[in-house]
């Protein structure tokens, strides 16, 4: 289920990072249970029938994953696995919003689960094992 993403503060999320920025504006908010992305995709984000390419949302996974993984293992974290099922077609002209939260966090690896929301209904779901970096 999906946090109350209407009273969270969302932030702009590394503008540093290119792959990002080409995929659309990145936003992100942290709850009690995990992290939110708030995505508004670009153009380049398409796939060749005009939807939100597979690619570009896995990407987000794994953005989301590794920042709910992050606070898990306290630390620095290295993405070891991922694994995505897609359940719907995305679209670009709609808000995508992914919810990642941990499993399980031990001393050195993560479990993490997320779920991409887009008009109130799932789209896809992603689960992802991180190593923390020593």
């Amino acid at each position: 289920m999906i946090p109350d993403i209407y009273n969270l503060q969302f932030v702009p999320f590394r503008s540093d990072d290119a792959l990002l920025s080409v995929i659309g504006r990145v936003d992100v908010a942290s709850t009690a249970d995990g992290v939110v992305l708030r995505v508004d995709c670009a153009k380049a984000a398409a796939n060749s029938v005009g939807g939100l390419h597979g690619g570009a949302l896995s990407t987000l996974f794994d953005v989301a994953l590794h920042a709910a993984a992050r606070e898990g293992l306290q630390g620095e974290a290295l993405t070891i696995s991922l694994d995505v099922k897609f359940m719907r077609s995305g679209e670009l002209s709609s808000p995508l919003h992914i919810f990642a939260h941990v499993l399980r966090a031990g001393r050195t690896l993560a479990t993490c689960s997320a779920s991409t929301f887009q008009n109130g209904r799932v789209i896809a779901h992603a689960t992802g094992q991180f190593m923390k970096l020593q």
